[in-house]
């Protein structure tokens, strides 16, 4: 075969590689992106659902019902993401720092709190949340707690435990008259999750 012909066959051969790697980069972008669809409107169902109930239950107890704050729900879902992605322990870690930063964009600081869950129990996923941290005398102090802002994040890990945070705060903007007055302490209380067993994520 002439050498021209074995370069023009060669050529052909790397063009067609170059190819079908591009198309396979791109069916699995397109399936990375769908899968990430999915999660979001997974995450976003859930963590609405919850913030529901738990606003249902205050409303059933003569409470004040908590609005849902966009900054404080970031700020949860981030931690929620670092602990199913194993950045943090479960638990609290940089609680402290969380309501640090949200004292920044937020004027009239008063309290805050936090609930964490992680459960592998993909069945009413919401109302067996809510259900745990109602039986919780810890999480119920800070559900039933007086407070007026809250902002609730969830996340999946690869194995399909789902974590929760949920940031309660108390936010009272002074009126000018009162802005030479000391401001009270501000009380912050962390909770972790007291689950039955079958909610906890295997070690």
């Amino acid at each position: 075969m002439p050498v021209s012909r074995i370069s023009v066959t060669f050529l052909t051969i790397i063009a067609l590689l170059i190819l079908a790697n591009f198309l396979n980069a791109k069916a699995q972008q397109a399936h990375d992106s769908a899968s990430d669809s999915t999660a979001v409107d997974f995450r976003g169902g859930v963590e609405k659902q919850t913030f529901f109930l738990i606003n249902q239950y205050r409303k059933s107890s003569s409470l004040p019902p908590l609005v849902w704050d966009d900054s404080i729900a970031k700020v949860a879902r981030a931690h929620s993401k670092d602990m199913a992605t194993g950045e943090v322990d479960f638990g609290h870690a940089g609680f402290s720092d969380r309501v640090s930063h949200l004292k920044t964009v937020m004027t009239g600081f008063r309290g805050a709190g936090e609930n964490v869950l992680m459960t592998t129990d993909l069945e009413e996923v919401a109302q067996k949340a809510v259900a745990v941290w109602l039986r919780s005398p810890h999480h119920l102090e800070n559900i039933r707690g007086d407070f007026n802002y809250s902002g609730l994040g969830v996340w999946q890990d690869k194995d399909g435990t789902i974590y929760f945070t949920q940031i309660f705060m108390k936010f009272v903007p002074p009126p000018a008259t009162q802005e030479a007055q000391a401001v009270p302490p501000a009380l912050l209380t962390s909770v972790g999750m007291l689950a039955a067993p079958n909610t906890r994520a295997k070690p």
